[in-house]
Parts: structure tokens; sequence; C-alpha cells
């Protein structure tokens, strides 16, 4: 079993892969190992970000586009490209980051996905058309997940609670990593992949607040009870995928499947046959490929696709 590094070894670990990756350097095996080691621990994202923060000269301020409220930055952390490219950061000296990322608005478009370090350690992964807002001071760390999805991974400080907001309900942690959903017409859900978070209702003040650990998930519906369960190590996974620009799906219904590739791409794929729409897919696709998912499936289910512009119709031969 491998020692767990401290916090410094981690960084200076951290700080020669930066070097590397800024060196356009890594070849196939290097950047498996690299993967590895950023999966190993929560922590390795988080000092890998920073890290690779402090490589890019103070003397241009120009390019410190990675705090511009609305548009992303063309080299943000932006997943589904290589690591290096992932790992770029658009933004100027260190002690300019550590100020501006206390507090700031973060969004992101259809189709993409970004990484943001945050000066405490934590990494806030945001999924497609997602918006969150950064408000940090010395008592909290305060998120607020405007809408869609993003996955926490929380530097520990027992001192320094971390609390992610999304409506009416509120996550509590100090150290962990789990994942927050707030989508239209849908309950909360809180994915919790390590430690454990307590989940509330704000605006019932005399509700237990729920308790959810590693591999558990909860749902928060607007007007009923919080109701945690356990989830299979393999199923979180599967969640998740969506940060290597995935989707899983397991047993759902191709209408569920189409639904979600409609969270990526302006693309839609309709589906008219009740008995087509209920068809169960199992795979892994790429999440902003809604054509190259519609020919699996037609190939798969001997449908046909009919590609007409923004729309894919799937139906019986």
């Amino acid at each position: 079993m491998t020692a767990r590094l401290s916090s410094e070894e981690v960084y200076d670990r951290a700080a020669s892969w930066a070097a590397r990756i800024d060196a356009g350097s890594l070849s196939s095996e290097e950047q498996a190992v690299l993967e590895a080691w950023l999966a190993a621990d929560t922590r390795h994202y988080g000092a890998l970000a920073q890290a690779s923060a402090l490589l890019v000269p103070a003397q241009k301020p120009r390019s410190m586009r990675v705090v511009e409220p609305v548009r992303p930055p063309r080299r943000s952390f932006v997943l589904g490209g290589s690591i290096a490219a992932g790992l770029a950061v658009a933004a100027g000296a260190a002690t300019y980051l550590t100020r501006i990322w206390d507090e700031g608005r973060y969004r992101t478009r259809i189709g993409e996905m970004r990484v943001i370090p945050l000066n405490d350690g934590s990494v806030v992964t945001l999924n497609t058309n997602s918006e969150i807002l950064v408000r940090y001071s010395q008592l909290q760390r305060n998120i607020e997940l405007v809408q869609g999805e993003a996955l926490f991974d929380v530097a520990k400080n027992k001192q320094r609670p971390f609390i992610v907001q999304t409506g009416t309900t509120q996550v509590r942690a100090v150290g962990t990593s789990f994942s927050v959903k707030a989508l239209p017409n849908q309950p909360v859900q809180v994915l919790v992949r390590e430690g454990i978070v307590e989940v509330k209702r704000r605006d019932v003040p005399v509700a237990p607040t729920v308790r959810v650990a590693t591999n558990g998930r909860a749902i928060a519906p607007i007007d009923a009870p919080i109701v945690a369960n356990p989830v299979e190590t393999a199923e979180v996974g599967r969640e998740l995928a969506w940060r290597v620009g995935r989707i899983a799906f397991h047993g759902e219904p191709l209408s569920e499947a189409a639904a979600e590739f409609s969270r990526y791409s302006a693309v839609r794929i309709q589906i008219d046959d009740p008995q087509v729409a209920n068809e169960k897919v199992i795979g892994l696709f790429v999440s902003t490929d809604p054509v190259g998912f519609a020919n699996a499936v037609a190939v798969s289910f001997d449908l046909r696709a009919e590609i007409n512009g923004e729309r894919i119709r799937l139906s019986r031969k």
C-alpha cells in the first residue's frame, strides 16, 4: 500500500508535473501516469492547478481572462482535451490569483466543462451550462450553485467550513469530494465521492440535517423531505463521467439518454415511438456527439437515424 504523501510532498510533485506540462514534454506513457496520480488523491488536482498557475508570467496582465464574469477564457481549465490543455491557466501573478479567487462568478456554455482552482486548495469542476458564485470569508467558504452541476474537491479546514447552496438546499463539508446537481424541474442531487457532507433545507429550519457519506446520494425535492441512500462505487464513476467529456448509461431508457444529451448540445434527439423510447441503453459515449450516439443506437436496436440540421429522429425501420 502506497503511503499517503504530506501536503508539501504533494505540492513538490505537482510542481514537477506542472513544469513538464508547461514544456509540452509529456509522452503518452507519462500522461497516463499523471492521470493515475491525479485520480489517486483529491488533493493532487488542486495542487497541480495551483502549481500551473504560478508558471504564468506576471508581466502579461491582458491574459488574466480567467476572472471575466461571463465569457469563459480560451485557456481556462476546460476538460475534454489533453491534460496539458486542461491544466493551462490564463492568469497572471499568483498574488493576483489569490486575491480574485476569493470571490467571482464562473459559467460554462453548453458542451463546455471547466476546472476552477480556488486559493484554499479546493477545486471546482463545472459541467455543461452551469454557473457558480464564489464568496469566501475568513469564517466560511461559500459557493452558490446558480444552475447546472459541479464537482467540489474540498481542501480540509475544520475552522472554515465549505458550504454550497442551491435554491433552498444547503450542503456543508469540511474536506471531501462531492457533486451537486440542480437542473430545472428536478430535485437537487448530492453525490458524495469521498468523505461526509451534511445536507439540509434552509427554508425549513426545524427539518433534520441529513448526513451523507462516501458513495452516498441525497435527493432533495422542493416539496418533500431529503432522502439519502448508498450507491455502488461504479455508479459514482458513471455519474461523474462528464468530467472527462463522457456520458455513461447503465440501463437507462433511450428517452432519458436523449434528454441527457440535450444538456451538452443544441442538437435534439427525437423519439416518437414509445417502445423505442423505452429501449435500455448501456455504454460510454462522448457527451458532445449526439450524432455518434444516435448512429450507435440505430445500429444496436435496428433503428433508422434521420439527421436534419439540429434534429435527429430515431424510428423503426
